[in-house]
């Protein structure tokens, strides 16, 4: 069946595609694009629709390429971490979402099984190469030094769960955490060669996740780091890319030369508005826009549409910021040849979005605040050929606990 997406206003950064077109779609893939002085693809079904195709009026609403959130914990089926991965996903107008390391190599069966395989939103995962990890919200697996425990490593068994999901892995994630007295943190050695083995890219975070952990300093993680690597929460406030004094340090400069990538992995503790602000204003800006969502954050404020809004705010251009949610992030998943961008051969993956009139302050952890007079906001999404219309978010702070449990999907 063919789809046509009317009187939209068209966002591709990619193509250079800004302003008011129509695109048709056919069996879960663009196929034709029309605009006033554009014609790509099959144009006449657009002009002229068949009987039976399938007409959206979207009302001047943005249709941008479906948006990627790099950075997010959807493992929800073990321990008290995690969300719901069509609640990150599609129902918060995100059709493609990558994990960010809350399974380990033993239970990556039941995440797939219970997550990748049974989600609407096309699901990925940056895993953790320890063999057992549990993503809870008072991060056991750090209190317990477990993630820090050599032991907890086994390169031969991880790389025979990496061989046997080459299709959803799309890199490794590490905290690189090691006991005190050593030099070394097992888990981003382990990472590290197995990142080598399936030329795989790491994502690594920074800033601490329990008090008194030991972890590789910011200078000392850097050094590790190939081009395509991923730092996460690139604006952490504390133990991170900047020193005290907002500057970029030497070691993080000579990074992101490299081809090092910077992805902010939102959350208020790990993100500083002024950080940002400075970063931006000197032309630091970060590759990947992320939310790091996770039930210790599920507020508007770290929806992927929010932290959209922040940087528009800080000086990005809308375009810059499409770009980080959709072309850069396939291109670290390896998936640019079907997603990312509004080409005719292209899986037909849509985010449809509007500004809002809403004047309010999005604050970080250290209580800066950012005023708004306005907010993006999801309409819907179509994924792989399927619109579905969105009539709130998950996040909404409205909704009652009952309701929170309902899909936000009509």
């Amino acid at each position: 069946m063919a789809t046509i997406f009317r009187n939209t206003y068209l966002l591709d950064p990619v193509q250079g595609l800004e302003g008011r077109g129509d695109v048709l779609v056919e069996n879960g893939k663009i196929v034709g694009i029309l605009q006033d002085e554009l014609a790509i693809g099959k144009i006449v079904p657009i002009l002229v629709p068949q009987w039976g195709t399938e007409i959206i009026d979207l009302e001047g609403a943005f249709l941008s390429p479906g948006w990627i959130d790099l950075h997010t914990h959807t493992f929800s089926s073990i321990g008290d971490f995690c969300l719901p991965a069509d609640d990150v996903g599609i129902r918060s107008g995100v059709t493609t979402i990558a994990d960010a390391g809350t399974s380990g190599i033993l239970t990556f069966d039941a995440f797939r099984r219970t997550v990748i395989d049974t989600a609407k939103t096309r699901t990925y995962a940056f895993i953790n190469p320890s063999l057992l990890y549990i993503a809870t919200s008072d991060f056991i697996a750090h209190r317990l030094e477990i993630i820090a425990n050599p032991r907890n490593q086994d390169l031969e068994r991880a790389a025979a769960v990496i061989e046997a999901n080459r299709d959803v892995i799309v890199g490794l994630k590490v905290h690189p955490a090691f006991h005190q007295g050593e030099t070394r943190s097992p888990i981003m050695d382990a990472a590290r060669s197995l990142a080598d083995r399936f030329s795989l890219p790491l994502m690594v975070n920074l800033g601490r996740f329990v008090p008194h952990e030991v972890l590789l300093s910011p200078e000392g993680l850097l050094a590790l780091l190939k081009p395509g690597d991923i730092v996460t929460h690139c604006f952490q406030p504390h133990d991170g890319l900047f020193d005290g004094n907002g500057n970029l340090l030497p070691g993080a400069r000579a990074a992101i030369d490299r081809g090092v990538l910077l992805d902010v992995g939102y959350s208020k503790n790990h993100f500083s508005i002024e950080l940002a602000r400075t970063a931006l204003a000197h032309e630091i800006l970060p590759n990947t826009l992320s939310t790091d969502l996770s039930r210790l954050s599920p507020d508007p404020a770290g929806s992927l549409a929010a932290v959209i809004t922040r940087f528009v705010s800080l000086g990005m251009s809308l375009g810059q910021a499409i770009e980080r949610v959709t072309i850069h992030p396939a291109r670290i998943l390896s998936k640019a040849t079907e997603l990312g961008c509004l080409k005719p051969g292209m899986l037909a993956d849509f985010t449809i979005f509007n500004w809002v009139d809403e004047a309010t302050n999005l604050e970080d952890g250290k209580g800066t605040s950012l005023p708004v007079s306005q907010m993006l906001k999801v309409q819907g999404v179509c994924r792989s050929g399927e619109y579905i219309k969105i009539e709130r978010s998950p996040f909404d702070p409205k909704l009652t606990s009952d309701d929170s449990q309902t899909p936000a999907l009509v």
